[in-house]
């Protein structure tokens, strides 16, 4: 009997040891967890304001689209899919510049470039092909 009292002597102060380890581990992974959520928030808070500005930028750019398709020769043969989009805003303007592909009065494919340019409202300013 002396034996088997001194076995869960060391048992014990073992399985409190990992006891107070796991406890330990336990509340530092909960702090890292804690910071991680707040991380997550201020990450979407970010995100959400990104996209707010991209969707602008793209409504922008779909605004733009229209009025200088109008303007060229060959309306039909305007070809945005090889696009490269660029915004800016300078002097509380919103500036939209985009390169695409139209034919030219000789039937020749060409690259362009346009330019819009808007108001903090969103209304169209000025636009054109470079």
């Amino acid at each position: 009997m002396a034996s088997e009292n001194k076995l869960n002597w060391t048992r014990k102060p073992a399985l409190a040891i990992i006891g107070i380890c796991v406890l330990f581990f336990a509340l530092v992974i909960g702090c890292d967890e804690k910071e991680t959520e707040e991380e997550i928030a201020k990450s979407d808070a970010v995100v959400a304001k990104s996209d707010e500005k991209k969707i602008s930028d793209l409504s922008l750019y779909f605004d733009c689209k229209p009025k200088i398709q109008e303007q060229l020769t060959n309306p039909r043969s305007f070809d945005p899919s090889v696009t490269s989009v660029k915004y800016n805003f300078v002097d509380n303007e919103h500036i939209v510049g985009f390169d695409f592909y139209s034919k030219n009065a000789s039937g020749g494919e060409v690259m362009q470039q346009a330019i819009c340019s808007f108001d903090v409202d969103g209304n169209i300013l000025k636009y054109g092909v470079l």
